[in-house]
C-alpha cells in the first residue's frame, strides 16, 4: 500500500538535474555516469581513454600511444613502439594501421598509395601493394597487378582471380583448402551468365546477380544429412530467396514476407527461427514479437514496449523490473540518449524488487514507495 510521498529537492531538479551514485546530469548539456561523458550530446561524447566531437574529430590513447584523427583530413599519433605518425588528405600521409590497411603511405592521393594486409601464406606474412593513380594501376610483391579496367590478375591463399574489361569479363581457378568450396574454377561475362564449378560448390548465374541456382556440399551438412546438396534459389533476387543449409533454411519474398529457421551448426538442430512481414515491420521470433517501432514483447516478461507509452524492462536475472512513461526513442538501449535526452518526456517511472515497488512521477518531483 501507499507508505510515503516525498518532495524532491537535493538530488533531481525537474528533467534538468540528476546526481545519485556515479550519476550526474545537467541536461541537455552534460553528463556523467562511470566512464561515460556527455557534452551536448551527440556533439561530444567520451568513454574511458577516448572521445569524439562533432561526429568527425576523435581523441584516443592507450598507455603511451596515441591517436587524433579529424577525419578525412587530418591524422596524426604514436605506436605503442614510440614511432609517431601523421597525415594531411591528400597531400601526404602515412598510417600504420586504418580499416584494414597496415602501414598506409599516400602522396598527392589518388597519384601515389602504398600498403600492406596481412596474408597467412606470405613470407613475412603481409603484403605489399602500390597504386599509381588508384584504382587505375597497381602492383603486388606477390606478382598480382591490375590496369584497370583494361586487365588485372590476383592471387589469394586458395585461388587465382583475372579480368578482362572489369566487371565484363572475370574467370579464377582454385586450389583445394579447408575453408571454402575447393579446387575448381569460375567465370562469368556479366551480365549475361556465370558459372561456378568447384568440388562442393556448383553455381549458375543469369543476368547477375538476379537469378542463380547454386548447390553446396559442407562437410557439417555431409556429415549429418544424406548426399543431397544444400541449395539455394534466387529468381530474382533480391525479391524472391530460397536456401537450405547447415546453418539455416530460409525463404524470403521480399519485402511482404520472410521465414528463417536456424540450426546448429554441429548437429543441425533447430536453434531458433523467425517470421517477417514487411521486410522487418512485423518480427515473429520463438521468444520475442516485434510490431516496429509501435510494440515489442519477449516471452518471458523480461522486456515489453508500447510506442510511444511505455518501456518495461527487467534486470538479467529478473529481481528488478523498471517501467517508463512516456518512451519516446523507438529503438531500445540506447545510453547516451537515456543519460541526456530521456528524461525529458518520461513523467512517471516504476522500480519494482523483491521487497517493493518504488514510484516517480513529474520527474521525481512526487516520490512514493508501496511494500510488498
Amino acid at each position: 500500500m501507499l507508505s510515503s510521498i516525498a518532495l524532491f529537492a537535493s538530488l533531481q531538479i525537474g528533467p534538468f538535474f540528476e546526481s545519485r551514485d556515479d550519476y550526474l546530469a545537467v541536461r541537455p548539456f552534460y553528463a556523467a555516469e562511470g566512464r561515460d561523458t556527455d557534452v551536448m550530446w551527440p556533439l561530444f561524447t567520451a568513454h574511458d581513454g577516448w572521445w569524439r566531437a562533432l561526429m568527425f574529430l576523435h581523441w584516443q590513447e592507450n598507455g603511451d600511444s596515441y591517436q587524433f584523427e579529424a577525419m578525412p583530413f587530418w591524422f596524426n599519433g604514436r605506436t605503442r613502439d614510440g614511432e609517431k605518425y601523421a597525415g594531411l588528405f591528400p597531400i601526404y600521409g602515412r598510417h600504420p594501421h586504418i580499416l584494414l590497411l597496415h602501414d598506409l603511405e599516400f602522396a598527392l592521393w589518388p597519384l601515389w598509395t602504398k600498403y600492406t594486409m596481412p596474408r597467412r601464406d606470405a613470407p613475412d606474412g603481409k603484403l605489399t601493394t602500390r597504386s599509381v593513380l588508384f584504382p587505375l594501376f597497381s602492383w603486388r610483391d606477390d606478382g598480382a597487378w591490375s590496369l584497370w579496367p583494361l586487365y588485372g590478375v590476383n592471387y589469394q591463399r586458395e585461388s587465382d582471380h583475372r579480368y578482362v574489361l572489369w566487371p565484363i569479363v572475370t574467370w579464377a581457378s582454385y586450389r583445394e583448402d579447408r575453408d571454402t568450396a575447393g579446387a575448381g574454377s569460375s567465370w562469368m561475362v556479366w551480365p549475361l551468365v556465370g558459372r561456378i564449378d568447384r568440388e562442393r560448390e556448383s553455381q549458375w548465374l543469369f543476368l547477375p546477380p538476379f537469378f542463380s541456382w547454386a548447390e553446396t556440399h559442407s562437410r557439417p551438412w555431409a556429415e549429418r544429412t544424406s548426399s543431397a546438396p544444400e541449395t539455394r534459389l534466387r529468381c530474382p533476387w533480391p525479391f524472391v530467396e530460397w536456401e537450405s543449409n547447415a546453418k539455416r533454411s530460409r525463404l524470403s519474398i521480399w519485402p511482404l514476407y520472410e521465414h528463417v529457421d536456424w540450426h546448429t551448426y554441429d548437429k543441425g538442430d533447430k536453434a531458433g527461427s523467425v517470421t517477417r512481414f514487411g521486410w522487418k515491420l512485423v518480427e515473429l521470433y520463438d521468444d520475442e514479437t516485434r510490431v516496429f517501432p509501435f510494440w515489442t514483447s519477449r516471452k518471458d516478461d523480461s522486456y515489453f514496449r508500447l510506442w510511444p507509452f511505455c518501456e518495461t524492462e527487467a534486470s538479467e536475472k529478473g529481481a528488478v523490473r523498471r517501467t517508463e512513461f512516456l518512451s519516446l526513442m523507438p529503438i531500445r538501449n540506447i545510453p547516451q540518449v537515456r543519460r541526456n535526452w530521456s528524461k525529458f518526456w518520461t513523467f512517471y517511472e516504476r522500480e519494482e524488487n523483491p521487497v517493493c515497488v518504488h514510484h516517480s512521477a513529474l520527474w521525481g518531483i512526487i516520490r512514493w514507495r508501496t511494500v510488498k
